[in-house]
């Protein structure tokens, strides 16, 4: 069986990325110079935190975290984590939000940019295999 998990990418512009992955892998989705999708520093990303959530993503299972980003990371529009507004960025690793499983389809947000989840699982055909 191979299972592949596909990330696509919109902003405000209607600008859409896909990002494939057949593997295991973390990966860090913000405005930061390290991140794996790294979105722009420009007005319409000013939402975005540098570091805004990680994705771990072992086809076909994929998970989402936030990062302590200051305008919060959404699964289908209900809020799953957030840094608290008195809690200064260099304290955010001292409180760490939980994993949420997502499933295909499921849309994530962070600030005005959306990430749909696409898992598409391939199963081989088996053969019926006959004996004498």
């Amino acid at each position: 069986m191979s299972a592949q998990v596909t990330l696509t990418v919109t902003d405000l512009r209607s600008q859409k990325n896909r990002y494939r992955f057949t593997e295991h892998t973390w990966c860090v989705v913000g405005r930061g110079d390290d991140c794996d999708i790294q979105l722009p520093h420009d007005g319409l990303h000013a939402d975005v935190s540098r570091h805004h959530c990680l994705f771990e993503i072992d086809p076909p299972s994929v998970r989402v975290r936030d990062l302590g980003s200051r305008n919060g990371t959404y699964v289908n529009e209900d809020l799953i984590g957030q840094r608290p507004r008195d809690c200064p960025p260099e304290e955010v690793d001292s409180q760490p939000s939980p994993m949420h499983e997502l499933k295909h389809g499921d849309e994530i947000r962070v600030g005005h940019v959306n990430v749909q989840v696409e898992v598409s699982v391939a199963t081989d055909v088996l053969q019926p295999m006959y004996f004498s």
